[in-house]
Order: C-alpha cells, then sequence, then structure tokens
C-alpha cells in the first residue's frame, strides 16, 4: 500500500471516521471573480463546477462529472460536449475503484483537454487528482451547501491526501 500508483488493485472505501474529515474545507473557498482570475492548470471535480468554469470561458485540462448535482440529474451541454479524450468509468459512493486511480492518472498525463464521466459517484475524485496533480497545478471541486473549493497543489497538500488513503478501507 505504500506505493499508491498504479498497483492500487482493489477499491478504497471510506470509513466514518475519515468522513468527518472530509466534511471540512481543504483549500480556499472562492467566488466567480476569483474563479476568473484562476490561470494554470485547472481540474475540475463536479457537475456544476465543470459547467461554472466552462461559462466563465475557463478551459480546464480535466474534468469529472457523474451528470448529477446533489443527487439529481444534472446535465451542462458544454460538459457533455467537452473532452478530446473521454474516459468512463465505474465508481459506487463512498468508494475510490482502481478505474479511477487509472483514469486520473492517464488523464492528467495526457496532452489533450480530458473528461472522466462516472457511473456512480465522484466527490471523493478529488483525493486521486491531488495525489497526482503537478504542484501548482489547481484543483477546483464543489462543497455541497457550502459553495466552490479551490487548492492550488502543494507537496503538504499531496502529503494529507496520503494520510487520507492511509485512513481508508481496502
Amino acid at each position: 500500500m505504500e506505493n499508491l500508483h498504479l498497483g492500487l488493485d482493489k477499491p478504497l472505501i471510506l470509513r466514518e471516521n475519515t468522513r468527518k474529515k472530509l466534511q471540512k474545507i481543504y483549500g480556499e473557498l472562492v467566488n466567480e471573480k476569483a474563479l476568473k482570475k484562476i490561470e494554470g492548470e485547472i481540474i475540475a471535480v463536479g457537475d456544476v463546477v465543470a459547467s461554472t468554469l466552462l461559462r466563465l470561458g475557463k478551459e480546464p485540462h480535466l474534468i469529472i462529472v457523474d451528470y448529477r448535482s446533489k443527487r439529481e440529474r444534472y446535465i451542462d451541454e458544454r460538459v457533455k460536449n467537452f473532452g478530446e479524450r473521454i474516459f468512463r468509468v465505474s465508481n459506487p459512493p463512498g468508494t475510490i475503484t482502481p478505474e479511477l486511480w487509472k483514469s486520473v492518472f492517464e488523464a492528467l498525463k495526457s496532452p489533450q483537454k480530458c473528461k472522466i464521466e462516472v457511473v456512480g459517484e465522484e466527490d471523493l475524485a478529488v483525493i486521486p487528482v491531488v495525489h497526482f496533480a503537478p504542484v501548482g497545478g489547481i484543483v477546483i471541486y464543489g462543497m455541497p451547501n457550502t459553495g466552490v473549493v479551490m487548492i492550488k497543489v502543494s507537496e503538504k497538500d499531496k502529503e494529507e491526501v496520503k494520510k487520507i488513503i492511509k485512513e481508508m478501507e481496502v
């Protein structure tokens, strides 16, 4: 388990004590004005976040969506049509599957704009994204009933994600 790379061949399942930790904001709560100013390699996790960024003229390198928001169907044509390379993965709620890990890794290596369409839930995709994102990459995700969170990935963020992964059930 020490090599948290593509050797991960079993799903990681979120434990209740770790779920509570993930309810706190990791990063900075931002508004649309701040989103308009963002420059760099952007990775968007969540349908509303991806839709907002595309509406603002920001083209993420990668978006991860499940075509749902707060458990309700959510389809935005800009999101539906986004991506030169599309991955489709299964990922049940409260889980990070090996195929999600692999897709995030492949998408972040790709020179093309990518989209990962998740059948299930994409909420925990921020974990492999921060794990594989380059230092300085910008991860933007939604927190239901809270807002939009931005992480400018640092080594400290990567270490925090490793701790969370180790707390998950294999």
